[in-house]
């Protein structure tokens, strides 16, 4: 079917808001240097289950495969935070794209956040126009899934330059959550990449490395009962809200429909607030951090009498040098249901005589456990899955899901499938798989090390103007972003740092000479859009320019974005100013605004971005 078609079709489904979806499947192509094929391929898959493979396999397809492995996924087992482990990009602000900020003390974030791509998506060769693309998935499945495998074989042949080549499909994922047919969309991805080894090994007398990997699986709980999580926690006292202003406010990192989130709120009321939805009709389990290296993991039941029989357990961590061991500890019960592993690892000595293992040690012994790697992925999730972490993680049962936000609106614009987003292995278990390197069952946090980790990403395209406050741990302690940011005088700072991005078009009208000016108002009653607060120029000089030229740094404090007041909006224009030299000395040339930005201040009166 040909794109007009597509979306032809898609037009005729949508409300006039979501009209903006008829660019939703145009590719992101990126120019490479005309010199050969690449050697290898990474198909980034997203939601495609390991049990959907497996059938396939039993199919007779994927063949020229090596043995798939199990690639467990982070907790909550949902895409953004998962596919950022995958490939070792520095953890998203949130869980998802709206999310709640505890520097803001605020849910950040508004429908058109669903629509921007993240940091994973840009880093990739080749992926779609990300949420337009996805929102369209949502409603014709088939069609959009696949011509984004044909797509992938058209753009992987006509790519140079690349040792390696990053695709991005989203089209497993909306079939799975709007029941196509996982079967068919297998049998043809098999087919087509049949077709394009063949036509590589012709063009190359060489065989393509093809790596598949998925985020995580597919519950297939197509007639789940949404659970209305808001008022069971009203009914007990506990308001929701986007800022956590007393002790019995909470707040949700949710949007969409999903069977795993994260919640906020009070410290005081954590361990309340987790009791409680522990004991909410379909909550499977729920985990809560009481410090750094010790969490609560919590699941309900009650006995014939009706008494309650919650099993309890702590899960702890601790770090030495650069190995992390954690330790399973049930008090109550085995709510993670792992005594019989548990105790085989202790016969094996693969735990220490505290009770610690090793990551690897609980790969190994719980990849295939009804709560694959549980363990580490109830830290991982506490601890470093985003940059806001949640006090409180929620899984459900398979036969609920909940759903909030602008995205769970699209998602019930045709009958559900399934989802996924719990700690349980129906939701959690993707695929790692290669046709020339055997692979064996891995977590999303540390499967590339088996890929030869994943250094030749690309750094992210810039298509348009933008400003990002980031702490300089950011750029100074990432893999990716050390490596684009070296040597720069902003790696060095210890605060907030302000980095502004530029497209090619608006580098080359800067020139050689040229300076930023940064003016900040107070969004309040004064004319003129506001009250200026700041107006302050800084030179656009290599001091603080990353490694390809397009992005810029400087210290929140040089550019007037610190000392603000906390919660207030600020708008923020940034100008380019190209200096000549007269008589009078520097003058101001041309000038033009690239970009005007609202940001609120947060807690501690930095613009921060997340």
């Amino acid at each position: 079917m040909r794109p007009a078609d597509i979306w032809s079709k898609l037009r005729m489904s949508l409300v006039p808001v979501l009209v903006l979806l008829t660019t939703a499947c145009t590719p992101l192509r990126r120019t490479v240097p005309p010199t050969e094929l690449p050697r290898r391929v990474v198909l980034a898959l997203d939601g495609l289950d390991y049990r959907d493979l497996m059938a396939a396999r039993a199919r007779g397809r994927f063949a020229a495969f090596k043995e798939p492995a199990r690639l467990v996924s982070t907790f909550p087992s949902i895409s953004d935070i998962a596919w950022h482990a995958v490939f070792g990009v520095y953890p998203p602000a949130g869980y998802q794209r709206v999310f709640f900020s505890t520097r803001h003390n605020a849910v950040l974030g508004d429908a058109l956040s669903a629509i921007r791509p993240i940091e994973y998506e840009e880093r990739m060769d080749y992926a779609f126009d990300t949420k337009f693309h996805h929102l369209g998935a949502y409603l014709i499945s088939w069609p959009v899934a696949r011509r984004e495998v044909d797509d992938d074989v058209k753009y992987i042949l006509s790519t140079r330059g690349r040792q390696t080549a990053y695709l991005y499909n989203v089209g497993p994922d909306a079939l799975q959550h709007t029941r196509g047919n996982v079967a068919q969309y297998l049998d043809h991805l098999d087919g087509r990449l049949t077709a394009l080894q063949q036509e590589y090994q012709r063009r190359t007398g060489k065989t393509l490395e093809i790596v598949l990997l998925s985020d995580h699986g597919h519950n297939r709980a197509w007639e789940a009962a949404f659970i209305p999580i808001v008022e069971e926690l009203a009914a007990q006292g506990f308001i929701a809200s986007p800022a956590i202003a007393s002790p019995n406010h909470v707040a949700f990192s949710v949007d969409g429909v999903t069977t795993g989130f994260g919640v906020f709120s009070h410290p005081d009321s954590v361990e309340r607030v987790a009791q409680l939805l522990a004991s909410v009709k379909g909550v499977d389990i729920v985990t809560s951090r009481r410090a750094d290296s010790l969490y609560v993991v919590q699941r309900a039941g009650v006995d014939s009498l009706g008494a309650d029989r919650t099993a309890l357990a702590h899960v702890l961590w601790h770090r030495r040098g650069n190995v992390e061991r954690y330790r399973y500890a049930p008090l109550r019960g085995d709510p993670l249901a792992l005594a019989s592993r548990v105790a085989r690892m202790q016969r094996d000595g693969a735990m220490d005589a505290q009770g610690f293992a090793s990551a690897e040690a609980w790969t190994r012994y719980t990849a295939d456990a009804e709560y694959p790697i549980a363990v580490v992925r109830i830290v991982h999730g506490h601890r470093d899955a985003t940059r806001n972490p949640a006090p409180i993680l929620v899984s459900l049962s398979d036969g609920f899901r909940v759903g909030l936000g602008m995205v769970s609106v699209a998602n019930r614009m045709r009958p559900l499938g399934g989802t996924h987003g719990a700690l349980s292995a129906t939701n959690a278990v993707g695929v790692a798989m290669s046709n020339v390197t055997a692979l064996h069952d891995d977590l999303a946090m540390r499967v590339r090390a088996q890929l030869g980790g994943f250094d030749d990403l690309r750094a992210p395209r810039i298509e348009e103007p933008s400003l990002h406050v980031v702490s300089a741990d950011m750029l100074r302690d990432d893999r990716l972003h050390r490596r684009e940011w070296t040597e720069t005088r902003v790696a060095q700072d210890t605060g907030a740092i302000v980095v502004l991005s530029l497209p090619t078009a608006s580098v080359a009208w800067a020139g050689a000479n040229a300076q930023v000016r940064f003016e900040v108002r107070l969004k309040d009653q004064a004319q003129g859009g506001g009250t200026m607060v700041a107006n302050t120029v800084v030179p656009l000089d290599a001091d603080g320019r990353n490694i390809a030229g397009n992005q810029w740094g400087w210290p929140a404090r040089q550019v007037g974005l610190n000392g603000l007041v906390p919660g207030a909006q600020y708008g923020v224009r940034v100008r380019l100013e190209r200096i000549r030299r007269d008589a009078q000395g520097m003058v101001i040339d041309r000038a033009q605004t690239v970009l005007n930005a609202t940001m609120a201040a947060a807690r501690d009166g930095i613009l921060w971005s997340y």
